[in-house]
């Protein structure tokens, strides 16, 4: 469910349940407002494989859990955050490719070549962040 935007900051804020049904949401949602950036088609096919990528991940991670987020955007940089009550620094922070044939393990390597800045933090509060950003394109 959106909640709506801070026209103050240019921040579009954002809650869903951590479940299948708002994977396609959320990325709509998000594509939607990269979309009023000069960004390339490719730059926001990559930013919509991103979101998927990373909801996806925590829907599998933190199920059960409330995924609440926003992503604002400035001249120069585009940047969502998502926001869950769970420990979801395990899987994040792995930043290579798995070796062999495995098809898990994947997602967070190919996040990093997807978007430029990807940080995982732990707030003193409990929640953990997932903050991505992607410079704007200067026209």
């Amino acid at each position: 469910m959106h909640d709506g935007m801070d026209d103050r900051h240019g921040r579009v804020a954002f809650s869903f349940p951590a479940e299948p049904a708002s994977i396609s949401e959320v990325r709509h949602l998000i594509n939607a407002e990269a979309a009023t950036l000069p960004f390339s088609q490719d730059d926001l096919d990559d930013i919509a494989l991103a979101i998927s990528e990373v909801f996806t991940n925590l829907v599998q991670y933190a199920p059960g859990h409330r995924i609440r987020g926003s992503c604002s955007a400035n001249a120069t940089r585009f940047e969502v955050r998502f926001e869950v009550e769970h420990n979801i620094s395990g899987y994040l922070l792995e930043r290579k490719f798995p070796s062999g044939l495995s098809h898990r393990g994947r997602g967070i390597p190919l996040l990093n070549l997807l978007i430029p800045t990807v940080e995982v933090l732990a707030r003193p509060d409990g929640i953990w962040e997932l903050i991505m950003s992607k410079p704007v394109p200067a026209q």
